[in-house]
């Protein structure tokens, strides 16, 4: 997704000189200039202020720190046991008993790793955010949670970026000391909701020595305070970016569009985005944005030496500029937009203009790294004996034999990749051996107003745990490394739920998400929803309402034929009937 819009970027400019990408372009540096000016005390002092706190005391009227010391909490309610770490009193979610190992000693908390970056958020105490909970859910949980359990979740999921980011989260109405003391080391700030006029004018005041950040949905008092590295987004500032485009204005100016953009989206992943935007802006490194920066002569010349070809062919294909203008015109890491057009406007001339430039040259010069954290452990038992890589197969092939595909997803975490309806899933075994794959087929609404099918082909390997698999495929041209867990699983398959984390390295895109399925793309009853929630939290460190809802409505017609060879595994629960597609062999037994 973000992978394309690069690569659409870069076709663009290797094919017309001209473009605007050319005329902004500096080239983009390995490590960005520090820009901001410390002005940050020692840490030791305010130590105590930054201890880790349970992210389920969402309505205090204290703040709330996260701070980068990471345990681990045991997963996976009911039936499904999980790997677990006792060295550590569990704290919070951060699932990573590697991490936790050089934190712990003889039962004790060391000291927390150094903070790279402090940032500061004040949110309303008690309003609800813009995100709701899934609609279909067989509980009522209300409206959506409140702008303090978001942000500390928020905190949460920046020490997953790295966790040298530490976020102090406060409520609008804590005591406007505690704001001003927050702010005397921080370097970003980030104020969303805050409508009070009087209050808004006196957080402006608390935090005016922070050089970086941002006020998002707030009252008149804080327009203006947004600013990067003191430098506030003003109407001068505007007209300066006018009059020299390619000047440090004009690229703040386009940020702070993109983190006003990314706001007004709604959504958990692009709210993350945008504090590692405002992170990345005032100094320090993040390698998750740099697929968003201009590109350089090198990333031109190595198109247009390598891919001359291609692009020519490209450009020959009415199909291909229209699906690199589609790209151009979508918002910065709008996922959901970038990979619609790629669906929409699919072509071989495409495919083939992503293998030169990413797969064969990387001439983007991408090094996208599958992220580590959090290290979400498999489940380690099923109906109370110890998970098997058989097992886990057999999980993984669900219902397929009863049906022509194994589960049906009825949520997500990843916005980008659950937006679409109808998510068949469908592993199985083929003939060779060892082999595993997974030939997941969803619908896509195009932007021409059509619905097509549209399915992949991923070839799986087992882990060294069982429950554990690497998968890697190739779509249009880019290939993509992901590494999937089965956290849990309900011992009559009423249910699974799966972790992933990939990359798709020379595209610059890693991305992570957890997937719920059942065997009719329904949620599973209210009973199950307690360990459902349990398990998504304590094993995934993924909130209900973090969940995308899969619109499974209209779902007749699917494609659901194999594209390999299959051998059936035996199924864990009594089939009513075989339906496997051609080539199965029923009956087949561990390998």
């Amino acid at each position: 997704m973000q992978a394309a819009m690069a690569m659409q970027r870069a076709a663009v400019v290797a094919s017309t000189p001209s473009s605007s990408s050319v005329r902004r372009g500096n080239a983009k540096q390995t490590q960005q200039p520090v820009r901001r000016h410390h002005h940050r005390h020692l840490r030791a002092s305010a130590s105590t202020n930054n201890t880790a706190t349970n992210s389920n005391n969402s309505n205090s009227s204290n703040s709330v720190s996260v701070v980068p010391t990471p345990t681990l909490l045991p997963g996976g309610g009911g039936g499904g046991g999980r790997a677990a770490s006792s060295a550590v009193a569990p704290l919070r979610a951060i699932m990573s008993p590697s991490l936790e190992s050089s934190l712990s000693s003889a039962g004790a908390l060391l000291s927390p790793l150094p903070t790279k970056v402090k940032v500061v958020a004040v949110v309303p105490a008690t309003a609800r955010s813009f995100l709701p909970y899934p609609p279909g859910l067989p509980i009522d949980m209300g409206a959506g949670p409140d702008w303090m359990e978001v942000m500390q979740h928020m905190a949460l999921r920046l020490t997953w970026a790295d966790p040298g980011f530490a976020l102090d989260v406060i409520p609008d109405d804590a005591p406007i000391e505690r704001i001003r003391a927050a702010a005397m080391d921080a370097d970003v700030f980030v104020v969303m909701g805050v409508q009070d006029p009087v209050v808004g004018k006196q957080i402006a005041d608390a935090l005016a020595g922070v050089p970086t950040g941002a006020a998002l949905g707030c009252c008149s008092a804080l327009d203006g305070q947004s600013r990067i590295v003191y430098q506030p987004i003003t109407e001068l500032r505007a007209m300066e970016a006018k009059l020299v485009p390619w000047g440090q204005a004009s690229k703040d100016l386009r940020l702070m569009d993109q983190v006003t953009a990314l706001y007004k989206r709604e959504n958990h992943l692009d709210l993350l985005f945008l504090h590692l935007l405002l992170i990345d802006a005032s100094g320090t490194r993040v390698p998750a944005v740099d697929i968003n920066q201009d590109l350089n002569i090198g990333n031109v010349f190595c198109i247009a030496k390598n891919c001359n070809k291609q692009l020519m062919a490209c450009y020959g294909n009415a199909l291909c500029p229209q699906l690199l203008d589609c790209i151009d015109a979508c918002g910065l890491n709008d996922q959901v937009c970038t990979y619609t057009c790629i669906r929409s406007f699919q072509n071989p001339e495409f495919q083939g203009l992503a293998r030169c430039m990413l797969h064969k040259h990387n001439c983007l010069g991408n090094d996208a790294q599958r992220p580590e954290l959090p290290e979400v452990l498999p489940m380690t038992s099923f109906r109370g004996e110890p998970l098997t890589h058989d097992t886990a197969e057999a999980i993984m092939q669900g219902w397929y034999g009863e049906l022509p595909f194994s589960w049906l997803a009825v949520a997500g975490q990843n916005p980008a990749y659950d937006h679409f309806p109808c998510q068949y899933q469908i592993w199985y075994r083929g003939k060779a051996k060892g082999a595993f794959w997974y030939n997941p087929v969803f619908k896509v609404n195009t932007l021409t107003g059509e619905e097509v099918w549209r399915r992949s082909d991923y070839r799986c390997k087992r882990g060294d745990t069982p429950g554990t698999f690497f998968f890697s495929f190739m779509d249009n041209g880019v290939t993509s490394l992901e590494y999937w867990r089965i956290v849990d699983c309900d011992d009559d398959l009423a249910w699974s739920l799966y972790y992933y984390a990939g990359a798709a390295k020379v595209a610059g895109q890693a991305y992570i998400g957890a997937v719920l399925a059942t065997k009719d793309g329904k949620w599973p009853g209210p009973e199950h929803m307690p360990r459902i929630e349990k398990s998504l939290w304590e094993g995934c460190g993924v909130k209900l309402w973090e969940m995308c809802e899969v619109d499974n409505c209209n779902c007749g017609d699917a494609p659901l034929d194999l594209l390999h060879d299959a051998v059936m595994m035996n199924p864990l629960v009594p089939f009513k009937g075989v339906v496997a597609g051609p080539g199965a062999l029923k009956g087949a037994g561990p390998r």
